[in-house]
């Protein structure tokens, strides 16, 4: 048990804090502060004067917030603190029907949700800088793409209800931008493939990821950045899990029996990044186009076998990352979990 429970609501600009000692939430007390690493040293100069106060026996609880978590996970890595980086659903479902919302309240919620559960606490250590660079590279290459495909929407809308004109007219004007965008994306991707080759331990992972057939290069990135290169998970159901595509039922006594169903709580950009390997996988993997016919001849809905398959890719990829041998396309081919 944690003496000292240190919580924090982020957002921009500020940090509301709450620190809940020996379990005494009626005597719980918060600060604000501004979101910067100087604020923050400042801040814990003053709980370290609290009795008994070191790191070691303090437990940081925050929100995952992205990139406005960075100067709080930068003053915990430079002082080896403790800090627990928990989902605001999981918070917010956890505690129940609540009335109100302030900055103030909710760092008050985030204490207490971490007092009460500190046995469940998944202590956050810093990430492979390289990967970290390659998650910013791909996060940018994604905004690009998302860019270039708005631009050329007005062109297509006017290509198919038939003013040719107006789209030849649009697509002159937006050339250049276009032009430069295409620069831009290759750019990062010749940046991203040079971080990777840098590093000879993410090299072979790569490597070994992109074996397994259907997975390409933007999958099996997503899956080293998702996964901190395969140190966050350890099997590939929990994996399967957090990525969308295990099924679980949905029953309640003798008159609700549904159908199995994957929960809608997942990393969705992960579960669409393999939906695309899904569908090359059929098509050129010989155990998972046997697989996917099969199934279908029996009658099951294509989607519900393609996430199946999204599910039996990740058992491939965990397998070769595990047993560090690539995946062989054949037949009878024994590596593979099932």
């Amino acid at each position: 048990m944690y003496q000292f429970i240190v919580s924090f609501d982020i957002s921009k600009l500020t940090l509301d804090s709450t620190i809940i000692i020996n379990g005494d939430l009626l005597a719980a007390s918060h600060q604000t502060l501004e979101n910067n690493e100087d604020s923050i040293v400042k801040l814990f100069k003053g709980y370290l004067k609290q009795p008994g106060f070191t790191f070691e026996n303090c437990l940081i609880c925050i929100e995952a917030t992205g990139v406005y978590t960075y100067p709080l996970l930068s003053f915990a890595a430079k002082n080896n603190a403790k800090i627990w980086i928990e989902s605001g659903v999981q918070i917010k479902k956890s505690i129940g029907i609540q009335r109100g919302k302030s900055d103030k309240v909710d760092s008050f919620r985030i204490a207490e949700y971490a007092f009460k559960n500190q046995e469940k606490a998944r202590l956050w250590k810093p990430s492979n800088q390289i990967i970290t660079q390659i998650k910013h590279l791909t996060s940018l290459r994604v905004r690009l793409l998302k860019s270039r495909h708005s631009l050329v929407i007005p062109v297509k809308e006017f290509e198919e209800v038939g003013d040719l004109k107006m789209a030849k007219i649009l697509g002159k004007a937006m050339k250049s931008s276009l032009v430069s965008i295409e620069a831009d994306i290759k750019k990062i991707e010749r940046q991203i493939i040079t971080l990777l080759e840098g590093d000879s331990g993410l090299k072979e992972l790569f490597s070994l990821v992109t074996s397994v057939v259907g997975i390409g290069n933007q999958t099996a990135l997503a899956l080293i950045i998702y996964t901190d290169a395969f140190t966050l998970f350890d099997d590939p159901r929990k994996l399967a899990c957090y990525a969308g595509v295990a099924p679980f039922a949905y029953a309640s006594g003798t008159s609700i029996k549904g159908k199995p169903r994957v929960s809608k709580m997942a990393n969705i950009n992960l579960k669409t990044t393999l939906h695309m390997a899904s569908l090359t996988a059929v098509k050129l993997d010989i155990q998972l186009k046997k697989y996917y016919d099969r199934k279908v001849a029996e009658g099951k809905a294509k989607m519900s076998v393609l996430n199946a398959v999204k599910a039996k890719l990740l058992h491939r990829v965990m397998s070769v990352v595990q047993r560090n041998k690539k995946y062989e396309n054949s037949a009878d081919f024994s590596l593979v979990l099932s």
